[in-house]
C-alpha cells in the first residue's frame, strides 16, 4: 500500500513523497524533487517505483501556505486523482490555506484595460 503527497509551496518547485506501509507503520520510500509541474513530478517517481496509480491509496497535497500558483496547481492534481480514481465526492474534495488573500497582478510591461 502506497501513499503520494505533494508539495507545491513554491511555485517553481514541486516535491512528491512516496510513502509504503509496512505492518502499521508508514515509511518515506523515496522523494524527488523537480523543476517542473506536479503531474510531471507524479508520473516520473511512480516511473521510477514500478508502480501504477491504482497502487497509490491515498493523494494528499501540502496545506499552505505557499504560493498561490503553487498551491492551486499541487491541489488541482491531487483533487483530479482523488476525485476520478478514489470516487472523493467534489464538495469533499479539499481546498488550499493560502495564509492571505492572492496577491494578483498584471505582468509587467502590460497595460491595464
Amino acid at each position: 500500500m502506497f501513499k503520494i503527497y505533494i508539495d507545491t509551496r513554491f511555485r517553481k518547485q514541486t516535491t512528491v513523497f512516496l510513502f509504503e506501509k509496512t505492518l502499521i507503520l508508514w515509511f518515506k520510500k523515496d522523494s524527488l524533487t523537480v523543476e517542473s509541474d506536479p503531474a510531471d513530478a507524479l508520473s516520473e517517481i511512480l516511473r521510477k517505483n514500478n508502480l501504477t496509480l491504482d497502487q497509490i491509496s491515498s493523494f494528499k497535497a501540502y496545506p499552505g501556505p505557499g504560493s498561490y500558483t503553487g498551491l492551486k496547481m499541487g491541489y488541482s492534481v491531487v483533487n483530479a486523482l482523488n476525485w476520478v480514481l478514489k470516487g472523493t465526492p467534489a464538495l469533499k474534495l479539499p481546498l488550499p490555506k493560502y495564509g492571505s488573500e492572492p496577491n494578483i497582478t498584471p505582468p509587467k510591461g502590460s497595460k491595464r484595460v
